[in-house]
């Protein structure tokens, strides 16, 4: 598994770790763990199962400690099996992450690395192909939209001057694009939530924020919809 990967999983977990309950769900048991690493659930039962390891922090470490224990040494570990769970846990991250690196060269915003599509003019354009492009200077504003299972995201990094940016997150359903009412969104550095906000109109604003790394969770009072990570640096 990647380091950045690693540390993406870290952060997920260490921000939820204050506040996520667990689950009402039964926990799966040993031979379901068995059957999810080896590929042998149902469709149903497997997308159940990564549902469960993403809001269960007592699980995500089970199977963490089953992938990593100590009593098997790694020639015993079939290659294909770490194949697939590695590539279990990066689909799982990037269907529920946006990423985003910028940098501020004097007033313009660079875009280093996305995971979401970016907003040229009246064009979306996906990351891969922007790079291509050779696209990746911005006077003032980055506008990037990523499509998640069932909402879709848009996230506007805004510079004012003197280091300083606006952060606008704005959800919609991703069929009906109608907005989420009741959504909270939070800003978090350093696994210290530092605002947060309930909107019914489906937009949320932070203003006045510093260069730095932070994490913004997005969630109703049932679900947890998405995460951005974000790093803005010089």
């Amino acid at each position: 598994m990647s380091e950045d990967l690693e540390k993406i999983i870290g952060k997920v977990y260490q921000g939820w770790k204050s506040k996520q309950t667990e689950t009402s769900r039964p926990h799966p048991d040993e031979e379901t763990f068995v059957s999810f690493l080896e590929n042998r659930l149902s469709a149903e039962d497997n997308d159940r199962m990564k549902h469960h390891l993403i809001a269960c922090d007592r699980c995500a470490e089970v199977l963490s400690l089953q992938i990593k224990s100590k009593g098997l040494e790694e020639k015993e570990i079939p290659e294909q099996l770490l194949k697939r769970t590695k590539k279990t846990v990066s689909e799982m991250l990037t269907s529920y992450i946006l990423e985003i690196i910028l940098k501020l060269k004097e007033k313009t915003l660079e875009i280093i690395n996305t995971t979401g599509d970016v907003l040229v003019g009246q064009e979306l354009i996906p990351a891969a192909v922007l790079r291509s492009r050779q696209i990746k200077d911005f006077k003032d504003e980055v506008n990037i939209l990523k499509d998640f299972k069932d909402i879709l995201v848009e996230l506007k990094i805004e510079s004012k001057g003197d280091e300083i940016f606006n952060l606008t997150v704005i959800v919609k359903e991703k069929i009906t694009q109608n907005i989420i009412k009741d959504m909270r969104v939070t800003l978090l550095k350093d696994d210290l939530e530092l605002e947060s906000y309930l909107s019914d109109s489906g937009k949320v604003t932070f203003e006045h924020v510093l260069l730095g790394k932070y994490m913004l969770e997005l969630s109703t009072a049932k679900d947890k919809l998405a995460m951005v990570i974000l790093d803005i640096k010089i």
